[in-house]
Order: C-alpha cells, then sequence, then structure tokens
C-alpha cells in the first residue's frame, strides 16, 4: 500500500526551539540554505520516482519563487504551512486567518496550483486551538495534517484518533491526518519524521511502517530540508535541544532513502483521490 511522504518547506532557523535567537526581523539577515536542500530532496523523489506533499510556508515561497514552481513542475503536491512559521497557540482566530490567507494567496498565485491542504507550525492544533478546523474549512481546505496524538512539551493531543478522521460536527468535511504513531503497552510512540527519522534506527522505522501497513493504514512520514544538511550554521542550544536538533544529520538522507527504497510513497492529495 501507499505512505504518505511530505516535506514541511522551512529554513534551518525556522524551528520553534530557535525561535527566541532568530525572531521574525531577523530572518533576513540569515544565510539562506532552502534552495539546495530543497534540490536535493527533488533529485531523491526523482530517483525513486516519489510524488510528496510540500507543505510550504508562505515567507518561503515569497522570496524563492521559481523553487515553488520547480516543485509544482515536478508533480509534487502545494500544500500551506502558513505564512510565518508561527505557532497556532500564539495567535488569536483573526490572526490566524491573515496568516493563512496570505499564504495562501502567495502559494497559488506562485504554483498556479489550488492549496487544499494544511500543515500547523510545531504540529500547533492543539485542544486549545481546534477552532483552527472551521477557519481551514471555512477557506477551502479539504484537509490538516496538524494533530500529533502523543505527549509532548510543546504539542500533541495524546488522546486524539491515530487514524484519519473528521474533526468537525456535521456538516464539516475537513479531514484530519494525524501524524503516525505506534502503540506500545497502551501509548502512542511518535515516529516517521523530524527528529524522531534521526534519532530512532532505520530498523525500528521499517518496523513502524510495516505494522501500520498490516493494518491497512497509511503511515505519515514528514521531513525538514533543514534535517539533511550537515553544513549549516551551528546554534548554540542547551544539551537536550542540541541532541534533538542535530543528532544524526550526516546518516539521515541514507536513512531516507532506504524508506523511499522499501515502501511505496505518494502526495495528501491522491490518497484523497483515491478515497473519493
Amino acid at each position: 500500500m501507499y505512505n504518505i511522504l511530505s516535506v514541511d518547506v522551512e529554513e534551518w532557523f525556522h524551528p520553534e526551539a530557535v525561535q527566541h535567537l532568530f525572531p521574525r526581523e531577523k530572518w533576513d539577515e540569515c544565510e539562506s540554505r532552502i534552495e539546495k536542500n530543497v534540490e536535493n530532496l527533488l533529485n531523491l523523489f526523482q530517483l525513486h520516482n516519489t510524488k510528496a506533499t510540500f507543505f510550504i510556508l508562505g515567507w518561503i515561497a515569497e522570496k524563492y519563487p521559481a523553487m515553488i514552481k520547480n516543485i509544482a513542475e515536478a508533480g509534487h503536491e502545494i500544500a500551506s504551512h502558513g505564512y510565518n512559521h508561527l505557532m497556532i497557540t500564539k495567535m488569536n482566530e483573526v490572526g490566524f486567518q491573515n496568516d493563512l490567507r496570505k499564504s495562501i494567496e502567495i502559494l497559488e498565485n506562485t504554483s498556479g496550483k489550488k492549496i487544499c491542504g494544511y500543515r500547523a507550525p510545531t504540529f500547533s492544533i492543539v485542544d486549545d486551538t481546534k477552532w483552527a478546523w472551521q477557519i481551514l474549512e471555512n477557506n477551502g481546505f479539504l484537509y490538516d495534517s496538524s494533530v500529533y496524538p502523543v505527549f509532548h512539551d510543546r504539542y500533541g493531543i495524546p488522546d486524539a484518533p491515530r487514524t484519519q478522521f473528521l474533526p468537525l460536527q456535521n456538516p464539516g468535511t475537513i479531514i484530519e491526518f494525524p501524524l503516525s504513531t505506534l502503540k506500545i503497552l497502551g501509548k502512542n510512540l511518535p515516529f516517521g519524521g523530524g527528529g524522531y527519522l534521526r534519532i530512532f534506527p532505520l530498523w525500528f522505522t521499517t518496523m513502524a511502517f510495516r505494522n501500520l501497513n498490516r493494518q491497512n493504514i497509511p503511515g505519515i512520514l514528514f521531513v525538514h530540508p533543514w534535517e539533511f544538511d550537515s553544513d549549516q550554521p551551528k546554534i548554540p542550544l542547551n544539551v537536550i535541544s542540541r541532541w534533538r536538533h542535530y543528532f544524526n544529520i550526516k546518516n539521515n538522507m541514507e536513512k531516507l532513502h532506504h524508506l523511499l527504497q522499501d515502501f511505496k510513497w505518494t502526495a495528501f492529495e491522491n490518497i484523497l483521490s483515491q478515497q473519493n
């Protein structure tokens, strides 16, 4: 069966863990590494004849429109990651809608494609921000992939379903695709992307995807371009954050290569079309 491949397109200075060092007003001063990092991923996906969903920051699309066109022309899905990489927990409903609409306008004008998918920065649809689903539906989104059904210090809805669900009451139609977890001793263990792909050994990640597939559940793999860039500027972080942020980056592309080789992958939009 097909699993879902996704890329959260953001720079090395965008993750929430480093925002205290790189506030919004400093972004234009930072070295950009996004174009080369995305090109490396596009080449790997082409090698494996694989299509993915690219959740792209509006801020990135505004600065690098040619890159967005290249992604779209390669047949990948263009989706929204918001405009400013601001967690929904730090916005009110008006602020979220403004950020969302700005990203939609830029992405659609740049790619020439209708934007129907969204992923919140830092998976920040949590218990206190479930109102975001209605705003997404009101703005024409068909699906969201922002919920992690785990306990975490920055995100998570631990009791959320582990497979796709309709988060709104009738007549809501938007579909939520929660990020992949493995049920172990009654607890949901996250895997399949970000730091988890780097931290867990390849055999474990492979086993976890196969476990989901045996249950006829498509797994979701998510990656960030900076997570394959060993030469990016090193940020002074505390021990735990540094480990989360940099551990095993040098081996990550090889891990991704094996996962693309061992499983079938596609974009969210293709999974939706198969279900309709």
